[in-house]
């Protein structure tokens, strides 16, 4: 095996260098849109977009104004691709609790199908560049959905 010159080595790591400046796995695609419960702005929660066929999923909080932005780990955006999606907004924690540890969370704004990748039936497929997805929810819930702990009727 050869060895590199030190003008060589010195090349190589500032290639290697560069590459993970820029991002050997770059997100090739950005997500991003406002959601909505029964035509009325979420001016709070978190989005959950998780890839069909195995990856990171990437996720967002949801802004004042609706809007949502997605990333994966620190960088925006996500590999292209087919995702399922979760939506869970819930009220503010109690202001006046004084028990022992952080507050309970507050009660669910979003229902309980839009906080499972089974049952919320949120698919969505990203395109390599710009989606502007949006998200609308209902009080609706989908079809065969069932609370849990309810027996099935026969």
């Amino acid at each position: 095996m050869r060895e590199l010159s030190p003008a060589r080595g010195a090349a190589f790591v500032g290639i290697m260098f560069i590459g993970l400046l820029t991002g050997c796995n770059s997100h090739e695609a950005q997500v991003y849109g406002t959601v909505s419960f029964n035509g009325e702005t979420l001016d709070k929660g978190t989005v959950r977009f998780e890839p069909t066929a195995g990856g990171a999923p990437a996720y967002s909080q949801v802004e004042s104004d609706g809007s949502y932005e997605l990333r994966t780990g620190r960088e925006v955006g996500l590999q292209a691709g087919e995702y399922q999606a979760t939506v869970v907004a819930l009220e503010e924690a109690d202001p006046n609790w004084a028990g022992p540890g952080p507050p309970p969370p507050g009660k669910p704004i979003t229902p309980r199908w839009y906080q499972n990748l089974q049952t919320s039936g949120l698919k969505y497929t990203v395109e390599p560049g710009g989606n502007e997805i949006d998200i609308d929810l209902s009080t609706t819930p989908p079809a065969g959905w069932r609370e849990p702990g309810t027996p099935r009727r026969s």
